[in-house]
């Protein structure tokens, strides 16, 4: 029973703590720089109501969740081209904090009117979840761009290596004769 809950806190918890630590080194430098302590979101010009600050206004499972998918999002390669791209943006900036915006700004009509359909608010949001968490999943599996630069520098080099080589043989055959 312990192993998986340690599996889990170290899967999902240290890169949480990690950007936690990170974001609390560059305040107190901030701090020493004798610049305002605003949050570094919201001095990069980024909304009080983006996916991240909407994400910290989630109840506990869910914050977890969308929190581990932001730090996917920002982990992910930015080399990424074409559809993967193009899906890890509209994640970022659309898909996920709609979800997280359409959840909040839930009101208790709302709430009523998804009970008397038999739908969970919190069932829902953690379906939506796991479904940007899917595209997510799929469009960096099959981002094959990184893959194919490192086999065709690996075939440049390859030849490039091998061409002295038959050069040097061409021209110890050459003098052989």
């Amino acid at each position: 029973m312990l192993v998986p809950l340690f599996f889990f806190a170290s899967l999902f918890g240290f890169p949480l703590l990690r950007r936690q630590m990170i974001h609390r080194h560059q305040m107190e430098r901030l701090e020493r720089e004798g610049r305002p302590s605003a949050p570094l979101a919201l001095s990069a010009g980024a909304a009080p109501d983006d996916a991240p600050a909407l994400a910290l206004r989630l109840p506990e499972p869910h914050r977890l969740y969308a929190l581990a998918l932001l730090c996917r999002l920002e982990d992910a390669p930015q080399a990424a081209q074409g559809r993967t791209l193009f899906v890890l943006r509209q994640a970022r900036d659309t898909y996920l904090p709609e979800t997280l915006r359409a959840y909040l700004h839930l009101t208790p009509a709302g709430r009523a009117q998804l009970a008397a359909q038999g739908h969970s608010p919190e069932a829902l949001l953690g379906e939506q979840l796991a479904l940007i968490n899917g595209a997510v999943t799929e469009a960096l599996a099959h981002d094959h761009a990184a893959a194919d630069r490192l086999l065709t520098q690996g075939r440049f080099l390859l030849d490039r290596a091998r061409r002295p080589a038959e050069l040097t043989a061409a021209s110890e055959m050459g003098g052989a004769r």
